[in-house]
């Protein structure tokens, strides 16, 4: 049966694609476009199912001579460079010449090396040459690109989203070049050398034992470096990321080695995992005494992975080096010991004493707004994600920083994320709260009144002392991760508030807007529990938002993704100002807050005064409340008279 009669192209990712002969690629493609090819062959057989069904879907028996190694990483595409590069020395460990190997950088995440073999392979046995031998520990091997219908990038084509092309290197470029100059190479389309020679695989290597399979799956669940995996505790996840100086090294690298020998992690993957954290380390704090073959011969060789270690022995729980560097962390994170996470299940007596040492501490892990009225129907605590929604204008900022001013007069460190607005409209916004004055008069202050300005920012800079203001643009989320250890390192301090300054200017790997949403809220909630602060993140609506007079109550519904928010929060607030509307901005003197989501306590709505230029933020007395009950009153009976119907309001 003839294996390789055709391949599949589309155009796009979600592109169903057509079937096309390999040496008709050419006439099919533009180099300024996203096209994709398939690993795999399709035969003439296959090919009739496909032009009936327009789907490969169910297709199994395909074959493929092209071994593709794929290393992706959007955090660190310094490590991915660096698995592409290790890849390729195994390759030429097997037989292949590096002239005879395609690498190209992706045009955005990543590194991609390309060789033929000798022989038609089927996806489990072409898996299992790529993941278990070649990428073998190679944490930034991308595993899932083997199955049937899986598609590749064509190489010298555009890629949409960064504009840059898949760009073939050498073997010397790859290795020397900075990833700015490859980035450089990458704005114009090359030619493209492809392989001249076929790499031979001996049968034994591609025969998969079952067992060593079972092994391998369970090593590789063990650990995802795009986020903190469960298992590993806060501070030897800390010291992975390479956060211990020079002095330390050998002491950290010492539990490091033995963390990973217990979890499962073979000799190989552990010394990767080891000299990642050793360059990490050197890379913020500079060349030390440890080296990589002193790392590997008296840490792995002669002291872990040898008959005489004794598993778990490093614990933060006894005094020593590693409760010192815990602690060291901010508050002591890691409660239980560590041989608990491998019970199989957690004994009653130890869930009743960590809910009591919980508990003893809980009122001081709770961080009011300072708004009497909200903070009794609300519980903001550490270790949450929580989010606060209106529309755009509508206060949210304002709110925040009142928030922000609240928890720093009390002495609590926090941080806020401005990701929309610049440092001077910020600012403004807190002279505005302090002064009272409108927009245009606080932007001429400092010109015209110096002396007075420079009192109000010595007061400004007292009430905020607490805060960490940060402006950055386009922050992922492990960006935010690393700006909250700085600040406490700085600050010596614990962070027990984040606000983020919103969702939407957060950056993420996916373009759709709901999977981007889904995708940070997950990470934020990590984030909080990890960091164990309490997280605020701004959330807007899509367009402008009029609740129904009947119910002026804001829906989350106009997020996308809000089910995916939703369940990712432990409270939701909403906010909505009676005024917003350009027709009664006169009657602006009232918000209403609405508690959407709330795990820890019941729904709840209520209304308050509203100053938005000072932030200022009460119950409403008696009268108050009776004036805007006439005002909704006369805003239902214009609607009424636009409609031509008179309805009951319900909210008598």
């Amino acid at each position: 049966m003839n294996v390789s009669n055709y391949i599949r192209l589309t155009r796009g990712l979600s592109d169903p694609g057509t079937l096309i002969k390999p040496e008709d690629l050419s006439k099919h493609i533009s180099t300024d476009k996203d096209y994709y090819t398939s690993l795999y062959y399709y035969n003439d057989e296959q090919y009739k199912q496909f032009q009936k069904t327009n789907t490969v879907q169910g297709i199994k028996d395909v074959l493929s001579n092209k071994l593709v190694l794929d290393f992706d990483s959007v955090t660190d595409l310094e490590q991915a460079r660096m698995d592409a590069v290790e890849a390729v020395s195994r390759l030429q460990n097997l037989g292949s010449d590096p002239n005879d190997v395609e690498i190209y950088f992706s045009g955005k995440k990543g590194f991609t090396v390309h060789t033929t073999l000798d022989q038609m392979l089927s996806p489990d046995r072409l898996a299992n040459l790529a993941i278990n031998i070649i990428g073998k520990d190679l944490i930034t091997l991308d595993k899932t690109i083997y199955n049937a219908s899986r598609i590749i990038r064509v190489p010298n084509t555009r890629h949409q989203e960064t504009g840059l092309f898949k760009t073939q290197l050498k073997a010397g470029q790859l290795v020397n070049l900075s990833i700015e100059a490859i980035k450089q190479m990458a704005q114009t389309p090359g030619t493209i050398r492809p392989s001249v020679k076929v790499l031979h695989v001996p049968e034994e290597v591609v025969k998969e034992s079952p067992k060593k399979k079972k092994e391998q799956r369970m090593v590789d669940s063990e650990i995802d470096w795009a986020s903190k995996p469960k298992q590993w505790r806060n501070c030897k996840w800390s010291i992975a990321q390479g956060n211990f100086k020079n002095g330390e090294r050998h002491q950290g690298l010492m539990i490091l080695a033995s963390t990973c020998r217990g979890m499962g992690f073979t000799k190989e993957m552990t010394y990767d995992i080891c000299k990642g954290a050793l360059r990490r380390s050197i890379e913020k704090y500079g060349q030390g005494s440890t080296t990589k073959e002193e790392l590997f011969t008296n840490i792995i060789e002669e002291s872990v992975f040898t008959d005489n270690w004794s598993g778990g022995q490093y614990t933060c729980q006894k005094p020593g080096w590693l409760q010192n560097y815990c602690q060291s962390l901010g508050t002591h994170k890691c409660e239980a010991h560590d041989d608990e996470e491998r019970k199989p299940c957690v004994q009653f007596d130890d869930m009743a004493g960590h809910f009591a040492r919980y508990s003893e501490n809980f009122e001081k892990n709770v961080v009011k707004m300072g708004i009497p009225g909200l903070d009794e129907n609300i519980l903001l605590t550490t270790s949450t994600l929580n989010g606060l929604l209106g529309n755009p204008g509508s206060g949210k900022t304002t709110l925040a920083i009142n928030y922000l001013r609240n928890t720093s007069m009390q002495g609590i460190p926090s941080i806020f994320l401005s990701l929309d607005m610049g440092m001077p409209i910020v600012f403004a916004k807190l002279i505005q709260k302090k002064t009272g004055q409108a927009f245009k008069d606080v932007m001429t202050m400092f010109k015209t009144d110096p002396v007075k300005s420079a009192r109000l920012v010595q007061e400004i800079k007292d009430e905020y002392k607490n805060v960490g203001f940060n402006f950055r643009a386009g922050l992922t989320v492990p960006d935010i991760k690393e700006i909250i250890k700085s600040h406490e390192q700085e600050i010596g301090q614990k962070v027990k508030l984040v606000v983020i300054d919103y969702l939407e200017c957060l950056s993420s790997p996916y373009a759709d807007q709901t999977a981007s949403t889904g995708f940070l809220a997950n990470q934020l909630k990590d984030l909080a529990n990890e960091t164990e602060t309490c997280v605020l993140l701004l959330l807007q609506t899509q367009k402008y938002s009029t609740p129904d007079i009947s119910d002026p109550l804001l829906s989350l519904k106009g997020v996308k993704g809000s089910s995916l928010i939703e369940q990712s929060c432990s409270v939701i607030l909403t906010l909505w100002r009676e005024g917003y509307n350009p027709k009664f901005v006169e009657d602006d003197n009232y918000i209403s807050f609405a508690v959407v989501k709330n795990r820890f306590g019941s729904l709840w709505s209520d209304d308050f005064f509203w100053n938005g230029v000072k932030g200022l933020i009460r119950g409403l007395s008696p009268e108050e409340r009776s004036n805007l009950k006439e005002f909704r009153k006369k805003k239902q009976d214009m609607k009424n008279e636009k409609d031509g119907f008179k309805t009951n309001t319900g909210w008598d």
